[in-house]
C-alpha cells in the first residue's frame, strides 16, 4: 500500500514541468533550513548553517561537520532525507532533461540567435559548406547563422547556429536576428534545374530581407549567388548590395565579401 502510494506520487511528480520542480526544491530547502534553525538553534546557529546541512544531506555528500543532537532535529532530518533526496534526484533529472531538450531544439533549429555582428547564410549547399569552412578557418571570431528548411542542423560547430524555416518569413529572420547581422548571404541550392526560376527565388528572398530591414529602419548588407548575370535588371539591383556569379572561385570570395564592411 505504502509502496504503491510512493510510486504514484513519484509518477505524478516526474510529470511536473521544470520550473515547478525548481520552485518546489527551493521552497523545501529554504523551509528546511529555517526549520532546523528553530528546532535546534544551538547546533544550527543561523539559517545559512541549516542550509549547508540541508544541501550536504539531500545531495548525499554528508561532510559530518554539522549533525543534529536533539530528537526533534534528528526526526526532521529523517523526514528531510526521505523527501529531500527524492526531490533532489528528480530535480537533477529534470535539469539534465532540460539541457538535453535545449541541445535537441538547437539541433532542430528552433532556438533563436541572440548575438550580433554575425553572418547569416541562407540555403545549405555544397558552396555554403565550403564558405562556412573558409570563414571558420580565416574569421574564427565571426558567428555564423544558417537558415534552411532541413529538419536538423547541417553542421555542428560552436560558432555555427542553425535556424529552421523559410527565409522569406519575417519570423525566421527575427529568429536569426537579421537586423543585427553583419551580412546576409543567399546561396543557390544544390538541386537546381531551372536557372531563371532559381535566380528569381534568390532575388525574391533578397527583396524580403530588404523589406524586413526597411520596416525596422535598418540597413543590412545582402550578398546573393547568381547563376546567370543576365537575370539581374536595374529593377532588381535594389534588393542586394553585391552579387557573386556561381562559377567564380566561390567560397573564398563569398567569405571575404561577407565580412568586408566597405
Amino acid at each position: 500500500m505504502l509502496l504503491s502510494l510512493v510510486k504514484k506520487v513519484l509518477q505524478h511528480t516526474i510529470k511536473i514541468n521544470h520550473w515547478k520542480i525548481l520552485l518546489m526544491a527551493v521552497i523545501f530547502m529554504v523551509f528546511s533550513s529555517y526549520a532546523l534553525y528553530f528546532i535546534e538553534p544551538k547546533t544550527f546557529k543561523n539559517p545559512f548553517i541549516g542550509f549547508w546541512y540541508v544541501m550536504t544531506t539531500v545531495s548525499q555528500v554528508g561532510f559530518g561537520d554539522y549533525t543534529p543532537k536533539t530528537v526533534g532535529g534528528r526526526v526532521y532530518s529523517i523526514f528531510m532525507y526521505l523527501v529531500g533526496i527524492g526531490l533532489f534526484a528528480i530535480f537533477v533529472t529534470k535539469l539534465v532533461d532540460f539541457i538535453n531538450k535545449y541541445e535537441e531544439f538547437k539541433e532542430m533549429g528552433i532556438i533563436g540567435f541572440e548575438g550580433k555582428d554575425h553572418v547569416i547564410m541562407i540555403h545549405w549547399s555544397q558552396k555554403t559548406k565550403l564558405t562556412v569552412e573558409e570563414m571558420l578557418d580565416s574569421h574564427q571570431g565571426t558567428p555564423i547563422v544558417i537558415i534552411d528548411q532541413a529538419s536538423t542542423a547541417p553542421m555542428n560547430h560552436k560558432n555555427v547556429h542553425y535556424i529552421q524555416g523559410k527565409a522569406t518569413k519575417w519570423d525566421t529572420l527575427k529568429k536569426a536576428n537579421a537586423l543585427q547581422a553583419e551580412s546576409i548571404c543567399i546561396f543557390v541550392p544544390d538541386d537546381t534545374t531551372d536557372d531563371m526560376a532559381t535566380d528569381g527565388k534568390t532575388l525574391l528572398i533578397a527583396s524580403k530581407v530588404k523589406q524586413f530591414a526597411q520596416q525596422h529602419d535598418k540597413d543590412v548588407k545582402v550578398i546573393v549567388e547568381i547563376l546567370d548575370q543576365d537575370h539581374i535588371t536595374p529593377a532588381t539591383q535594389q534588393y542586394f548590395d553585391e552579387y557573386i556569379l556561381t562559377y567564380k572561385p566561390f567560397s573564398n570570395l563569398m567569405a571575404e565579401t561577407a565580412v568586408n564592411k566597405t
